[in-house]
């Protein structure tokens, strides 16, 4: 009888500490937050913090960094020259230096933002149509390529500073966020959807995540990677919706665990 009631015990305990990718952790408005909500989310791999991005209207978008634990915002600065903003990605490398790229509704569709002051650097060529939207947006630290999606357009595709190239089709598109790390690229999709598609950098399907429980309605946007054994083993990713206007940390599976990938840049986090 006791053996039994140890093995319930311990069953219990694994299943809180092992929840189910897909599970919403938290969910919150940040504070100054713009006017129409985040739009674009980025992991900074150097210093651990989440740059968010929103537009409070046409021609005025703000942005800042987010520590990752509290959600606790920097200063809000304003980009220079966009028009709007979807996705972004941070950690574009021109020389030496590391750039935000903000998605814009406009051409050119993804402008260089100086991080330190908003200024607008130069852009991208552009690969999606206006019709299709430029939505997701991420940037490999590791070979400085940029990854994008859209909403209206089944493939995504990567930058390798020359030319855009096909990386991976996702039927019926709709996604509208992409994020990079731990050897994995992610990319979400706003309705009808609701999942997390996941991919390996080499272009391998690796699994589909659904939202776990996510109401139908609420439009998303942005995607960056997360915190790493947030629940259990797994690690997780943020993301953001027009409908409440909230930031939402996810949990997805343990990939920093199962392979070599930088937890912080210059550091490398190896699993076993």
């Amino acid at each position: 009888m006791k053996f039994f009631i140890l093995v319930l015990a311990c069953l219990i305990l694994t299943s809180a500490a092992f929840a189910s990718p897909g599970s919403i952790i938290r969910s919150q408005m940040i504070s100054g937050q713009p006017v129409n909500g985040v739009r674009g989310l980025a992991r900074d791999w150097d210093t651990g913090r989440i740059w968010v991005a929103g537009p409070n209207s046409t021609d005025n978008t703000i942005f800042t960094s987010l520590d990752i634990e509290s959600l606790v915002p920097d200063v809000w600065i304003t980009a220079a020259n966009q028009y709007w903003v979807f996705d972004i990605g941070y950690g574009y490398d021109v020389g030496g230096t590391k750039y935000i790229l903000m998605n814009d509704q406009n051409t050119p569709f993804t402008r260089i933002v100086d991080p330190l002051d908003g200024s607008y650097e130069g852009n991208l060529p552009d690969y999606y149509s206006s019709a299709d939207y430029t939505d997701g947006n991420a940037v490999d630290w590791v070979t400085n390529y940029v990854y994008m999606s859209s909403h209206g357009n089944d493939n995504t595709v990567y930058y390798n500073g020359s030319s855009w190239n096909t990386f991976a089709s996702i039927s019926g598109a709709k996604n509208m966020g992409c994020a990079v790390g731990w050897d994995h690229v992610f990319f979400i999709r706003t309705d009808p959807y609701y999942t997390i598609e996941v991919y390996e950098t080499n272009g391998t399907y690796l699994e589909t995540i659904p939202l776990v429980g996510y109401p139908a309605g609420q439009y998303i946007m942005g995607l960056a990677c997360g915190r790493e054994n947030v629940v259990g083993d797994n690690e997780s990713l943020f993301f953001a919706d027009f409908v409440t206007g909230q930031v939402h940390e996810v949990e997805v599976g343990d990939y920093a665990g199962t392979s070599l990938q930088h937890s912080t840049w210059g550091a490398i986090k190896a699993g076993f």
